[in-house]
This record gives structure tokens, sequence and C-alpha cells, in this order.
């Protein structure tokens, strides 16, 4: 008993003194993070640097507010980002600081292919026009200064354009540099481009991308240009086109800040608060509407194109030919046998770059392949349990073949799979979640953007989580009451 509680109490003053240590963490320079736990962006440049280091504990993320999150989480110790993305009006209300900042400063552009090197000198001389005539420096006075925070609206470039438009991919999503409120984007980096816009009668097209995939995007020809504090590095200029550089960024190492003194608001005054940032200010529940209909319309679209293959795929492997059967047994074990997502950016980067085809199609035919091989596992189960001499009874009884099979094998297969295909359709569902991946706003992405304005985890996970149970609980009931009924003799 005195060994464990001699156990227990060190383990006590173990966890106090690692908490004390969370809260004086001092930084003066990068050697000082020898022993702590560092996060930052997936694909940055602090990617590349600190994964070098061997004293160093180094997480990766993929976007801002998840770094944010981990931090006020005691995730990490240290969060490397670049020095303008957590501004100081989201420091002061979370509690953070930046311990210091790096010596040296990243050279900051706009990220093209190579082919559209016209496109990025176009964007390079307005940039050179903008410093000449003073433009430039009251964006950046603007933007880079925090004023942005003391305005209630924002300006934006507005102008008329009938041409092809110019597709953004953005990867940072925060305030200053690109940011949406109300539907309609902002920030310095934005209003760059729509100064590009302007001048080439073209209208934007901005979506949202995470780093390595915002690259892909632009060398496979599915965005033009990327977007969201872009450090120019040799290895890039290898592979892609930049503009000349509008700025020069510091790293930034922020830490918590030891004298953050919280609110004292009461549970209900702070989740009222809480509620009204993250979905009734700059009308952010729209992002969660928009979702919602992204997430139903892949769904409903996909189940509904799945099935009908499914049908096709279960013909086969009935199919007296070789050949037929042999190419559904390789399908079903391909299908089972590939992630969904490496399927999705497989043919959204690989098989449709080119055809113009838009990114929700895309996740359509993804997930409806994937749906027809479970839909085909789901038929030959349900019809293959329901024994001839059902068939046959029905023949000796006068009926068609056609009509023994719809009414009186189907009902009793229907019956027999439902519980399956329910399984199957919620299993979808969920799955679409990810097509965030190739810059589809669906609900899992909608609860992402107001995290990036709000930084504000909570709220937007939970909204989402009783949607998606809300929606399977739906989806149950409605297949329960299309359900053909067992009539009773």
């Amino acid at each position: 008993m005195n060994k464990a509680l001699i156990g227990f109490l060190s383990a006590l003053a173990l966890v106090s003194c690692a908490e004390m240590q969370k809260q004086t963490i001092e930084l003066l320079s990068e050697e000082d993070l020898a022993g702590l736990r560092v996060a930052t962006v997936a694909g940055s440049c602090y990617d590349m640097e600190l994964s070098a280091r061997d004293d160093i504990f180094l997480d990766l993320y993929n976007t801002d507010s998840d770094l944010l999150q981990t931090l006020l989480n005691h995730k990490a110790d240290v969060v490397v980002n670049d020095e303008i993305i957590i501004n100081a009006e989201v420091r002061k209300e979370s509690g953070i600081k930046i311990a210091m900042l790096g010596k040296q400063s990243f050279p900051t552009a706009f990220l093209f292919n190579k082919e559209n090197e016209i496109l990025a000198n176009t964007l390079s001389a307005i940039q050179e026009r903008m410093v000449e005539d003073g433009s430039m420096q009251r964006l950046k006075d603007f933007w880079l200064t925090n004023r942005f925070t003391e305005v209630d609206t924002y300006p934006r470039l507005v102008y008329e354009a009938t041409g092809e438009p110019i597709r953004v991919a953005v990867t940072s999503m925060t305030a200053p540099l690109s940011f949406m409120v109300n539907g309609e984007w902002y920030g310095l980096e934005v209003e760059l481009l729509r100064e590009l816009g302007k001048e080439l009668n073209r209208p934007l097209e901005i979506k949202a991308f995470g780093m390595a995939s915002g690259c892909l995007a632009v060398k496979t020809g599915q965005a033009d240009v990327l977007s969201g504090c872009i450090f120019i590095t040799p290895e890039r200029e290898k592979d892609y086109k930049f503009s000349e550089p509008y700025h020069s960024y510091h790293p930034a190492y922020f830490v918590l800040d030891e004298d953050f003194q919280r609110s004292n608001e009461g549970l209900i005054a702070g989740a009222r608060n809480s509620f009204k940032r993250n979905f009734i200010q700059e009308s952010r529940w729209k992002y969660i509407t928009n979702g919602l209909w992204e997430t139903l319309k892949i769904s409903v679209l996909a189940i509904l194109l799945g099935s009908v293959l499914g049908v096709g795929l279960y013909a086969m492997t009935r199919s007296r030919r070789r050949g037929m059967r042999s190419f559904a047994r390789f399908y079903n074990g391909f299908m089972a046998g590939i992630p969904e997502l490496v399927l999705l950016l497989i043919m959204f980067y690989v098989v449709f770059p080119k055809t113009g085809l838009p990114s929700d199609m895309v996740a359509v035919i993804t997930f409806a392949l994937f749906f027809a091989s479970g839909a085909s596992d789901i038929y030959k189960t349900s019809l293959d349990a329901i024994p001839n001499g059902q068939t046959e009874a029905g023949l000796a009884l006068g009926f068609t073949r056609a009509q023994t099979f719809f009414h009186i094998v189907l009902p009793q297969a229907v019956r027999r799979g439902l519980p399956l295909y329910k399984g199957q359709c919620v299993s979808l569902l969920k799955g679409t979640s990810i097509v965030g991946y190739i810059a589809i706003q669906d609900l899992t992405r909608a609860g992402d953007i107001i995290r990036s304005r709000t930084f504000d985890a909570i709220f937007p996970l939970l909204v989402v989580t009783v949607i998606y149970f809300l929606l399977v609980w739906l989806i149950g009931l409605l297949l329960h009451l299309a359900a053909p009924k067992k009539k009773v003799l």
C-alpha cells in the first residue's frame, strides 16, 4: 500500500512538474527546441527543416486550426507556422503568444504550373505596377498590421469578367491571407489575385485544398494557381513556376501564454457566446447548410448509381462466360483492398484531371464504384438465400418467370438483404467525409471552414457529429418504411 501511495504521489509530482514546464517554455533560438514536442503543417517549409532534426518530437497536421488546437490541448509544446497566420486577435482570445521569430525570412509568392508561365508573368507585372503606384503598400498596411480586425466590413475589388475562370487552390483559410465571410473570399492574397482577374477579364474560382493536394492540383491541371503563404524554395522551383514574391515572412514559434487569464463567464454564457461566434456571426451557419446539401447530393447520387451498377456486377457473377465472372471477382477484390481516399485521389488527379468533370461528380462516380461492389455482394447473398423451390412453386402456379421473381423471390430477398444494404448506405454516407481532399465543401469541410475562422473545435465538430447521426437515423427510417411488409395469413 505504501509503495502504491508513493508511486501515485511520484507520478502526480511528475505531472505537476510537466504542467509547470508547459507554462514556462522560454525560446531564444531554434536550438532551444531540443527535447520539446513541436507541431507544424505537413508539406510546409517548416516540415522540411524540422523533419531533419532528431532532437525534437515532431507532429504534422493538415490545417492551421488543427495546429492551434494541438497547442491549446497541450499536445504540443511549440507550434511553428507563418508569423501572420495566427493573428493578434486570435492569439489574444486563445491565450497564446509568439515566443520568438525565426532569423530566416522566406519570400512568398503564388505558385503556377510551368505551362502557365504567362499567367505567372502577368501577375508579377501587376505586383510591380502596384509597388510603383503605392497600392501594394496600402494593401499591406491594412492586412498585415491587424487593421482588418478593427473594421466590420473588408475591402474587396469588384469587377465584371466574362472570361474563363482562374482556378485558385487555397491552402490557408485564415485571416489575413484568404478567408471566407458569408460565402465571399477576402484577404491580402485574394485581392492580389483579383487584380490578376481584372487584368485578364477572368473571374476567380477559389477552392480550399491541403498543401500537398494543392500542389498536386496545380501540377495535374486541376488548378491554375496555388495560394496560401507559399514560400519559394529551390525544390519547388524545379517543378513549378512562381510569380515575383509580394512579401517575406518569418517563421513564428507559438507557445501558451502563461499570463493569460481566462474569462470567468459561466458554462451557459460561455456556450451561448461560443455558439454565436461559430454559427451566428458572419452567418457561418450557411457553411453547415451548404455542406449538408453537398453531402446529401453526393451520397444519394452515389447510392442510386452504385445500386444500378451493382445489378450489372451481380449479373456478371452469374454469367455463363468465364471472363465475366473473373472480372467481377477481380473488381470486388480490388475494391475491397483499396482505401476509398486513395481511389478518390486517383480518380481526381489521374483519371479525370483534363476532362473538366466537376469535383462533386468525380466523388459520385468514385463512391458509386465502391457501393456497386458491396451492393453486388448483398444481391448475391440475399437472392441465393431464397430456395429454388420458391421459383419452381411460382412457375407451377402459372406465373411467368418475371412474375415469380418480382412477386415471390424479390420481396423475400429484400427483407433479407435490407439490413446489409442499410449498413452499406451508412458506410457510404460517412465515407463522403473525405471529399474535402478534392476541394468539395461538404459537411465535414464546412466544420473545418468554421474552425479556420474561429479556431474553436468544440461546437463545429459537435454540430457536424449530431447531423451525421441524424442522417444515419434517417436512412434507417426511410429504408424501414420502404421495405416490403411480410404478409400474415
